[in-house]
């Protein structure tokens, strides 16, 4: 879940464009997709996955494209499709309709289709990218699940159904299929670990590579057919403060959104403004304020 956004004009200008799948991160958010940078390793500091694909020539579709182009409901019907038997489950079609003008995909919920996603294109590569469980599990529970605790959810979620009412519905229906919404270490470390067991038994062995960032380069370009990049270094992005703060930004549309729908409207004008304001004073992308119409 990048701080950098797409526009939602380049998001529009994207998808029109016809680009063949290419590669499916399948593992879990935090496990290396947007390294969190070890203050004493002047090594991996700037090393993240996203990035790494970006730089290699590769157009990710991640978290945030999902939600700017609309697709969290989309996603939430092929869960319910899946794990509770509503409605038709999803297979090439489907997929080729979110997946227009990207040729790598990445995070929830999408990794939990590992079989779908590797019998629908065949032709594809598949990162199973991992850490150790008990790290893993304490950046989450400094970023996704510490957001996802913010008491005031569930009212915004009410008051806002059309934005705030589906993003949180689609994150409280993929947890609860992860881990039942359970945040502690022995559930989530067990959920963590089933995930990666699961994609291992269905996906082919000669297209998988499991793969950290501690390996670098060497193993993840000799993969996928790339030359190893000549110049060292990544965009540094999504440390835990930033990440927090990046959905401070989420939180900060939720209310605005709220608080039109509720009809103040001077309220609404002067919470609009300070939500921009609170977007400048965090130094995140700027483009986020197409969004709130500023």
């Amino acid at each position: 879940m990048a701080i950098t956004w797409r526009s939602p004009q380049e998001l529009k200008e994207l998808i029109k464009q016809d680009r063949p799948m290419q590669v499916f991160i399948m593992g879990m958010p935090r496990s290396g997709t947007m390294y969190e940078r070890p203050k004493t390793d002047p090594i991996l500091k700037e090393l993240a996955l996203v990035a790494a694909l970006k730089k290699l020539g590769y157009t990710p579709y991640d978290f945030i494209d999902r939600i700017l182009l609309g697709h969290l409901p989309l996603w939430t019907d092929a869960l319910c499709a899946k794990y509770e038997g509503k409605g038709r489950p999803w297979g090439r079609p489907e997929f080729d309709r979110v997946f227009k003008g990207f040729d790598c995909v990445l995070d929830v919920p999408c990794t939990f289709f590992p079989l779908e996603l590797s019998t629908s294109y065949p032709r594809s590569l598949l990162i199973l990218n991992a850490r150790p469980a008990p790290s893993w599990h304490r950046s989450m529970t400094s970023t996704l699940f510490h957001v996802f605790r913010w008491p005031s959810w569930p009212l915004l979620a009410r008051l806002d159904p059309t934005f705030t009412g589906k993003w949180y519905e689609h994150i409280l229906l993929t947890f609860q299929i992860f881990c039942n919404n359970d945040y502690s270490a022995p559930a989530c470390i067990e959920a963590y670990n089933r995930h990666y067991e699961h994609v291992r038994e269905v996906v082919p062995k000669e297209r998988l590579l499991e793969w950290s960032v501690e390996e670098g380069w060497e193993p993840l370009c000799k993969f996928l057919g790339k030359k190893v990049p000549e110049e060292e270094g990544f965009p540094y992005v999504n440390d835990t403060e930033a990440f927090v703060k990046g959905h401070g930004m989420l939180w900060s549309y939720a209310v605005f959104n709220a608080v039109k729908n509720l009809g103040l409207g001077a309220l609404s004008i002067g919470l609009g403004w300070w939500a921009a304001w609170y977007m400048y004073k965090t130094r995140a992308d700027r483009k986020l304020t197409e969004l709130l119409g500023l």
